[in-house]
């Protein structure tokens, strides 16, 4: 169903992003599901590595749990940017596929995880100094992913755009954020919930998987499940400032009538 470019209420984005969701699940989940698939599996093997050495010690932990944390990060990443080109493609009625999606990351990846990283370190410090800074930065800086995916710029002009675009809508952003975030807990916590009694009735007593193993495997479902919700909310963020700051929606109906006119948007070209 195409989706008309115009200014939208704080209910209808949330609307939207669930619906463009469940419209577009098995896209959404395909996405998330790969990468994170292969993060399980890292996790699990380097978990066992370590079991099999006894009471792992030094570098033996602190190494793994490096690696760990890089692939969390880089995976993480990947996947918010292969969403965003996702519902970008979405929105704008245009085709698109889970291998069309990867395939536009491959000269963006360092670009993303650094701005991935940079935006969680200004936010966790934030929250450090009082809460109240960590918030505020997470919605002035909320939409740089979509900025550093969808047009061509620097991790370091994603943040100042994305700066530039939530001037004025800081306080729209952080609601989008915190109610998906909110949604996503819920449902976290409930799967989590599901999967322990599952654990304790059947895996538990059959001796098939420990207790480690049922928490990485329940953080990789919700990874895959919600993992896509707040991502999708932000990039109609992204969108629907750029029609409120910028007139996109003229900008791409002039295109439409007119192909020889690119965007400045990458995703409206690609």
């Amino acid at each position: 169903m195409p989706h008309t470019l115009r200014p939208l209420t704080l209910g209808q984005l949330l609307d939207s992003t669930f619906d463009i969701y469940r419209r577009n699940f098995l896209l959404f989940v395909g996405i998330s599901a790969i990468p994170n698939s292969i993060l399980l599996l890292l996790q699990l093997s380097l978990g066992f590595a370590i079991g099999s050495k006894g009471t792992a010690v030094g570098s033996a932990v602190i190494l793994p749990a490096l690696l760990v944390g890089f692939a969390s990060l880089f995976v993480s990443s990947i996947v918010e940017a292969a969403t965003t080109f996702g519902v970008s493609d979405v929105y704008l009625d245009m085709p698109t596929s889970i291998r069309a999606c990867f395939s536009r990351i491959a000269g963006k990846a360092l670009r993303v995880v650094y701005v991935s990283f940079l935006v969680g370190l200004i936010v966790g410090l934030g929250f450090l100094l009082c809460i109240i800074p960590g918030i505020y930065w997470l919605g002035k800086y909320g939409i740089a992913i979509p900025a550093v995916v969808l047009e061509d710029i620097t991790g370091g002009e994603a943040l100042e755009r994305s700066s530039s675009l939530t001037q004025g809508a800081v306080g729209r952003v952080i609601v989008v954020s915190l109610l998906t975030g909110v949604f996503t807990l819920a449902m976290a916590f409930a799967l989590d919930l599901g999967m322990e009694v599952l654990e304790s009735a059947v895996f538990h007593h059959a001796g098939m998987l420990t207790g480690d193993t049922v928490q990485a495997v329940t953080s990789t479902l919700v990874g895959i499940l919600l993992g896509p919700v707040t991502a999708i909310a932000l990039t109609l963020v992204y969108y629907d400032q750029r029609v409120r700051k910028e007139a996109f929606d003229i900008e791409r109906l002039m295109s439409m009538l007119d192909p020889s006119k690119s965007l400045t948007s990458e995703a409206s070209s690609s």
